[in-house]
């Protein structure tokens, strides 16, 4: 329980809302990569 106390209050600085912000964005970036390389596999094949 303290690790969520001390998570939520580092997503309440500023510095953990702009690291949230980037691990969101990378993780959007990745799926977005990965559907495009499927995409083009499944036209290869």
């Amino acid at each position: 329980m303290g690790y969520l106390h001390t998570f939520w209050n580092y997503l309440r600085s500023p510095k953990g809302r702009h690291d949230f912000m980037d691990y969101i964005r990378a993780a959007v970036i990745l799926a977005a990569v990965m559907a495009i390389i499927r995409v083009m596999m499944d036209m290869l094949l």
